[in-house]
């Protein structure tokens, strides 16, 4: 199973914002040619200059992270894959076998702002698999209190569920249960 993440309306935002101080980073260059070679003249087209290499980069990549076809999560036949994302090289994704994997969790908590509710989901690595990775153990997950649930919290191998995703938690979790692990849908504790 490959989950992939449509492009939804909050994604232009990240892509908008650069844009707007990219140009904005270009006219304040583009004021300091006039008075070179004086010092403000220089320093001006110094910021300016690299303020167009650093919005250049981030709207770079904000547009990338919003065409780019990556998958935000894997299910197949030798574990759970949580691909980089978008600059990052695929050698970066985190694997994790199914031999490896005790349970997976879905849990929501409300957001900083309060509007909304965000889902997060957790893949609970086996002990022996996690004393092989970092992070330390996830405050957030430890905090739900599952002590019903096998595995060890780590934030290494937990995600959000984003909007725009293609496939619900319950089919993820379903995979799950498919495979002999148990599989906790915690949004309603």
């Amino acid at each position: 199973m490959r989950v992939l993440r449509r492009p939804v309306p909050d994604d232009a935002r990240p892509v908008g914002c650069s844009l707007v101080l990219l140009v904005f980073s270009a006219v304040f260059a583009a004021a300091a040619v006039p008075s070179l070679p004086g010092f403000g003249a220089v320093l001006y087209l110094l910021v300016g200059v690299a303020g167009v290499l650093l919005f250049g980069a981030g709207l770079a990549t904000a547009a990338g992270r919003f065409l780019a076809r990556r998958p935000v999560l894997e299910l197949d036949e030798r574990g759970v894959r949580l691909p980089a994302p978008w600059p990052w090289p695929r050698t970066r994704d985190r694997v994790l076998d199914w031999t490896d994997l005790a349970a997976a969790i879905v849990w929501s908590t409300p957001s900083p702002r309060g509007r909304r509710t965000v889902t997060g989901l957790a893949f609970l690595p086996t002990a022996a698999a996690a004393e092989r990775t970092l992070p330390p153990p996830s405050a957030e997950i430890l905090a739900l209190g599952m002590d019903d649930v096998p595995g060890v919290a780590s934030a290494r191998w937990a995600t959000r569920i984003q909007p725009g995703w293609d496939t619900d938690a319950e089919r993820i979790l379903t995979e799950v249960r498919r495979r002999g692990l148990p599989a906790v849908d915690a949004r309603t504790r």
